[in-house]
């Protein structure tokens, strides 16, 4: 089925008019943890300026039974029904950058055809990097700041490498295909992922909505405010701070989650992975570093005369060294 037919412009809007170096997606995936998607785009919406400019049809692509919209019975009549809709926004910044935001429920058919439709939006507009945000519960303690990481249909396009500790085989949501499709056609897209206490995940918790603003800013997104969410972050962490001192085996839980996550970081898990040219020119420091010293090998510097072939040097003994390895020979 042809894509071009899937997204529409507003009546009013010509879309050779708009351009914008940023799309942030916050369509919904298997879970909104602490609603960090619903806060970014409440507080986005709520506090600069913007405009609908577009919308997928829904009609197409939603399971309306499978996940029901809400109504208002008023005794004898329905009201209030909450339309389900994937709407294209565009916004200004403070600064006054132009970025667009993609809201909305997560897609339910046609994933290709959805993810081809935004493709050749993205083209149109001249999109230059799109950033997807979402939040996931994780063993995680409130008492420290939320990791984000990070994924990408090419590492490369990642700023601060901060991934996941490893490989994991999970149940794909839309945006993990939008990624790879836009990633093929040479688009750059990063995903930013939120880590949020597993047990605050099913309240608004603004501190990971501002944790995913913060790594907007990293990832080179525009400037966004978080004033109000800042305003609201604090009543929420005393409530929580205020439950948890009152009951015992709370404090317990979170301290094991203290020092779990004060070890993963410690161990250097939770540090920025360095890139391939940084790792590269390590690796070149370090061969180079055995080269001088093959040079300088000897009791007489860097004039001596180098050791018989096979002969251990002054440092070995015939033992194992402290790692519990035999000696080798230079």
């Amino acid at each position: 089925m042809d894509p071009t037919t899937l997204f529409s412009y507003e009546r009013h809007v010509d879309s050779r008019s708009l351009h914008g170096r940023t799309l942030l997606v916050t369509l919904g995936a298997y879970s909104d943890a602490g609603d960090a998607q619903q806060l970014i785009d409440d507080q986005l919406l709520n506090s600069l300026s913007s405009r609908v400019i577009g919308r997928l049809d829904m009609d197409q692509v939603y399971d309306y039974a499978g996940r029901r919209p809400e109504v208002t019975l008023q005794l004898d009549h329905f009201a209030d029904y909450e339309k389900p809709e994937i709407l294209l926004h565009e916004v200004s910044a403070a600064d006054g950058e132009t970025f667009f935001l993609l809201t909305g429920p997560e897609p339910s058919f046609q994933w290709e055809r959805v993810a081809s439709a935004l493709q050749i939006v993205v083209e149109q507009l001249g999109i230059e990097r799109t950033l997807l945000l979402q939040g996931f519960p994780a063993p995680v303690p409130h008492t420290r700041e939320l990791p984000v990481t990070r994924f990408a249909g090419d590492p490369d396009s990642i700023s601060v490498r901060r991934t996941m500790p490893g490989s994991f085989r999970l149940r794909a949501p839309f945006t993990a295909l939008l990624t790879m499709r836009l990633a093929e056609r040479g688009h750059e897209v990063v995903g930013l992922t939120v880590h949020v206490p597993q047990y605050l995940h099913e309240m608004t918790y603004p501190d990971a909505a501002l944790a995913l603003l913060g790594a907007i800013t990293e990832e080179h997104g525009p400037q966004l405010p978080i004033e109000s969410l800042e305003s609201q972050a604090g009543p929420v962490r005393e409530a929580v701070a205020a439950q948890i001192d009152a009951q015992p085996a709370l404090q317990e839980m979170v301290s094991g989650l203290e020092a779990r996550f004060d070890r993963m970081i410690t161990s250097g898990a939770g540090a920025e992975v360095p890139t391939a040219e940084a790792i590269g020119a390590e690796v070149e420091q370090y061969l180079a570093s055995f080269e001088q010293e093959d040079r300088d090998k000897g009791t007489g510097g860097p004039d001596a005369e180098p050791p018989e072939p096979g002969a251990p040097d002054g440092d070995c003994d015939d033992g194992p060294g402290p790692d519990g390895r035999a000696p080798t020979s230079d």
